[in-house]
């Protein structure tokens, strides 16, 4: 099973959508218990510091819905696409020139919700660009996470987990 330790992806937006396990009854909610971990390990902008428990769910289920809407190849729910957007909107942006290059630097002074924004932008930007093509739902029945599959042939979340999973359930059918 699939845990905060285990999220297959590198993508911020991602990772959040698959911390709730829906293939499973009842669904597993892995904020419930790791909020604080979940953020704790995501790389954020600088200045950003975790949203509530909340508001961190809220989003979820908005960038969730945007996610499963591209795979299924329909149109998000309009409240979905409303909660992504308030949230990339809620903390202006813009490029900074520094010793290494250009960066973004966020601007949460006015209490906006750096951490949000950033799941939000980095959402808008996979589902506009040409890696929204790549984004999958895990092939395993037993699954619901999802990946970019850097690979047009990848169709579990972690090979090392449902790949396996699955290969071993065809093999003792077999047998």
């Amino acid at each position: 099973m699939l845990d905060l330790d285990s999220l297959p992806g590198d993508d911020l937006a991602v990772n959040l959508a698959d911390t709730v396990m829906l293939a499973v009854s009842p669904p597993i909610d892995l904020l419930d218990d790791g909020h604080a971990k979940f953020w704790a390990t995501q790389a954020l902008p600088e200045g950003a510091r975790p949203p509530s428990v909340e508001q961190t769910k809220r989003l979820r289920s908005a960038v969730r819905e945007v996610f499963e809407a591209v795979v299924a190849a329909r149109e998000p729910e309009a409240w979905a696409v409303e909660w992504v957007n308030a949230a990339a909107a809620a903390v202006p942006t813009s490029p900074r020139l520094t010793a290494e290059g250009a960066k973004t630097s966020w601007h949460g002074e006015d209490g906006g919700e750096i951490a949000l924004a950033a799941v939000a932008v980095a959402a808008i930007d996979l589902v506009s660009g040409p890696r929204a093509a790549q984004l999958r739902l895990c092939g395993a029945h037993d699954c619901s996470m999802l990946f970019v599959a850097a690979n047009s042939r990848r169709v579990w979340c972690t090979p090392s987990l449902c790949g396996n999973r699955v290969r071993v359930a065809r093999h003792a059918k077999k047998g």
